[in-house]
């Protein structure tokens, strides 16, 4: 069972009809095939959220609007009571949880609403 951890892209298409583009360039993810794909192609973040989460429905602006603001990482968004499989596959336990990946080796995780530790992520990112 999930919880909820309380804290005060460029265009990628993956040529599948389950992911879709949003307008703050968060690719989002329906399951596990796109996350192996996004993982070992890029520097990317994905975003572990559920749609019950308060401290996910916090974030969510700040996720989009960095997305934007750094097009040389790419963000994806899985929904983990919609994809499941891609949640345990990925032990995760909490939401919102954030993993940071470069050329499919994870560099970083953390869960919380942090909005620090988000924008550290991706200056590490960034620098490699």
């Amino acid at each position: 069972m999930l919880r909820t951890v309380s804290a005060a892209t460029r265009c990628f298409s993956l040529a599948n009809p389950t992911s879709k583009r949003s307008f703050s360039s968060v690719i989002t993810l329906s399951d596990e095939e796109p996350v192996k794909k996004l993982q070992d192609s890029s520097k990317c973040i994905l975003y572990y959220t559920a749609t019950w989460c308060p401290p996910c429905k916090m974030i969510k602006p700040v996720y989009e609007a960095l997305s934007s603001a750094h097009p040389s990482v790419t963000f994806g968004k899985i929904d983990v009571d919609d994809n499941a499989d891609a949640a345990a596959s990925a032990r995760i336990s909490s939401v919102p949880t954030f993993t940071g990946w470069n050329n499919g080796e994870k560099v970083a995780e953390f869960a919380g609403a942090d909005e620090n530790m988000l924008k550290d992520l991706i200056a590490k990112l960034e620098a490699q």
